[in-house]
């Protein structure tokens, strides 16, 4: 067990350092910068990550449709991504997404280990209540809970379900509010949470 442990803690490790190659590395945070402040959340944040998908909120009071698409430009030609995937956000108003407008950039197959990353572009009020969540959850965070939940993660990053019928604040809640403590026990919490909703 404690050599799977030290595993999944190196795994996390080496993404982050990835991830900084990535933004720092190929700049990437220099040209988000000159539209807004670039604030990297999610689980590089949390220092919870089993595969390549960087969070970042891009906080901006004043920002275009029209700008954004140039973002997206600049980001097309430092990342040559395969895919890049456009929402907006400030009209459909999705329950639980960002009132703003999106990037989803595919630097190739992330079901393959390529990396993923998701930019919001939103206004300071709403980035400053999804960054105080963020810091609410890695507060909560101890050493065991950390591991239990890199374990849950890295054993869902594969499965189809993720993204359609849970997301990683489901794993997030059920080891740091329920005591969740292995996949078994999620698969059950899941199944549970399903139940409670019908």
């Amino acid at each position: 067990m404690e050599a799977v442990n030290k595993s999944l803690l190196a795994l996390d490790e080496l993404i982050r350092k990835e991830a900084d190659e990535i933004t720092y590395g190929k700049e990437l945070h220099k040209i988000l910068s000159q539209y807004g402040i670039p604030h990297f959340t999610g689980s590089y944040a949390l220092q919870l990550m089993t595969w390549r998908d960087l969070d970042v909120y891009l906080e901006t009071d004043s920002f275009s449709k029209e700008k954004f698409f140039e973002l997206g430009k600049n980001i097309d030609h430092l990342l040559n991504p395969v895919k890049m995937s456009f929402r907006n956000e400030r009209i459909a108003q999705t329950p639980g997404l960002p009132n703003g407008l999106y990037w989803g950039i595919y630097l190739g197959d992330e079901r393959n280990g390529a990396w993923k990353i998701d930019i919001w572009a939103m206004d300071s009020k709403e980035c400053q209540q999804r960054i105080e969540y963020c810091n609410k959850i890695f507060d909560k965070i101890s050493n065991s809970a950390r591991l239990h939940i890199l374990d849950i993660k890295s054993q869902c990053w594969k499965d189809p379900a993720y993204r359609k019928s849970y997301s990683s604040a489901d794993i997030y809640k059920a080891v740091l509010e329920d005591g969740v403590t292995g996949m078994d026990d999620f698969r059950k919490w899941l199944q549970q949470s399903a139940n409670k909703t019908e």
